[in-house]
């Protein structure tokens, strides 16, 4: 299957939403593309194709996007712990996707939404870090296939025992949730928690101290998964949910022949660093991280 369906009239559509024409929107390309020549410290020049999608995630504000893409390498360093052990190929990951599921829909939602489901296949086996990861190379893939304008996150709760819920601790939270916004600009759409299980709340009561109210406000926990026939029709409606559509382990499948597709510029981002002693400005890492010092440091009640 094309994993990630997008047509031209979505693409249309999306530069209508930031009042871009293709010729301004080709120019913001162009002028990013210009100004990652004179940044020595970057490691690559970026594909246009993400480019577009980094335009896309800052609603076309060409500063906002320089630093977004900044940030998309520079992370890597400031998170050695992860991102030096995030290659899908790695046997922890392809034993996580072997008992849960993060997977995405080829199928854009509300005309343009993609809908991520995450959860697992039996209980015990939950692992935020890895989860994280593999919502992290699912969006590399994205940079270059998809079109960003935002996201429908669903955390299915079946299955899942109360110590799947304990793993995700503060600081776990508090290190994704850095990443997705200094890189992605935490564009959720809705995040709907189904199969509600309890310590749920306590879960909830972390977020709201992590996120914008405007992005809390998008949280829906729900008893069932019914509100999903709201989302999708019944053709693409997954199997596990009453629907014709694919299931999430089919899902699955598609996104490890994905995975295998994109090795080559996988293994290329395990070597992608920054060089700090070519960067024009130093690097303030308390504005980065949100606080002092780094992650590992960090002292959470």
């Amino acid at each position: 299957m094309k994993l990630f369906e997008v047509d031209n009239d979505v693409r249309k559509r999306a530069l209508q939403l930031f009042d871009r024409t293709e010729e301004s929107f080709d120019d913001d390309v162009q002028a990013i593309k210009k100004w990652l020549h004179t940044q020595k410290h970057l490691p690559e020049i970026m594909e246009d194709a993400k480019i577009r999608n980094f335009l896309l995630l800052n609603k076309c504000s060409v500063e906002n996007t320089k630093q977004k893409i900044d940030m998309y390498y520079t992370i890597r360093s400031l998170l050695p712990d992860w991102y030096e052990h995030c290659n899908p190929k790695l046997p922890f990951i392809k034993d996580y996707m072997n008992v849960s599921y993060t997977v995405v829909h080829p199928k854009l939602v509300e005309d343009m939404y993609r809908v991520t489901f995450v959860g697992v296949k039996k209980p015990h086996v939950t692992s935020p870090l890895t989860t994280a990861l593999l919502f992290f190379n699912i969006y590399e893939m994205r940079l270059k296939e998809d079109c960003l304008i935002g996201d429908i996150l669903v955390f299915d709760m079946n299955n899942a025992a109360m110590d799947d819920l304990l793993k995700f601790t503060p600081l776990h939270l508090k290190k994704t949730l850095t990443v997705y916004k200094n890189i992605f600009c935490l564009r959720a759409k809705r995040v709907l928690f189904l199969n509600s299980i309890r310590y749920l709340d306590n879960i909830l009561a972390i977020l709201k101290h992590l996120i914008k109210p405007k992005i809390f406000q998008r949280i829906e926990v729900h008893q069932d998964s019914e509100v999903l026939k709201e989302i999708f029709p019944p053709d693409q409606l997954p199997k596990d949910y009453g629907g014709n559509g694919p299931s999430l382990e089919e899902l699955n499948d598609g996104l490890r022949e994905k995975f295998d597709e994109y090795q080559n510029r996988f293994d290329q981002l395990d070597q992608l660093r920054v060089d700090e002693s070519l960067r024009p400005e130093k690097l303030n890492n308390d504005e980065v991280l949100g606080f002092h010092g780094n992650f590992k440091k960090l002292n959470v009640d």
